[in-house]
């Protein structure tokens, strides 16, 4: 299936990506040849999984979910000691849909303050305020769920954006001037 939806993405146009969970994952991703590799929050202790992913030399992408600042800062260490500073940190929540009050996008700032890195936001935020308001703190990526439907089965589809609601970000995202 990761190879038809990578040939479905080729087709639309778009780059295919897949969070690998595995060694195994990873050399499959190898050999559709992804782009970068985005590391789940709940991988952010997994040491073989870091080390693997930053020896392949791609773009990681660092999800914090739950994680404390010295988790952080050892990950990031381990994917540096593999030779590899491509790495984008995004702030993140680990729950599904958050409370407005338990998002703490300031840690978006303490982040930029604390990294040489690129910082983003994974939102699992419902509408588009929150990563809205996330451009406008300096986040340079979002991770945002998507579904086709939200009445589809799996509980990520209600909590996740449909094409109508991710055009709109994409949008509104464009029009936010930082300066």
């Amino acid at each position: 299936q990761h190879f038809e939806l990578n040939n479905y993405c080729i087709a639309a146009g778009i780059q295919f990506i897949s969070t690998p969970f595995s060694l195994q994952e990873v050399d499959l991703l190898e050999e559709i040849n992804v782009p970068f590799y985005k590391v789940a929050s709940m991988d952010i202790n997994n040491i073989d999984l870091l080390k693997y992913v930053a020896s392949k030399k791609k773009p990681v992408v660092l999800s914090t979910g739950m994680a404390t600042f010295g988790e952080i800062d050892n990950a990031v260490k381990i994917i540096e000691h593999e030779g590899n500073n491509e790495i984008v940190i995004l702030h993140c929540i680990a729950v599904y849909p958050p409370k407005y009050k338990d998002i703490n996008l300031r840690n978006i700032t303490t982040l930029m303050e604390m990294y040489d890195y690129p910082i983003g936001f994974s939102d699992h935020s419902i509408g588009s305020a929150i990563p809205l308001a996330s451009v406008a703190l300096g986040s340079c990526l979002i991770e945002k769920h998507f579904t086709l439907n939200k009445d589809m089965d799996g509980w990520d589809h209600a909590v996740s954006a449909d094409p109508e609601e991710m055009k709109n970000i994409v949008q509104e995202s464009a029009n936010i001037n930082i300066a």
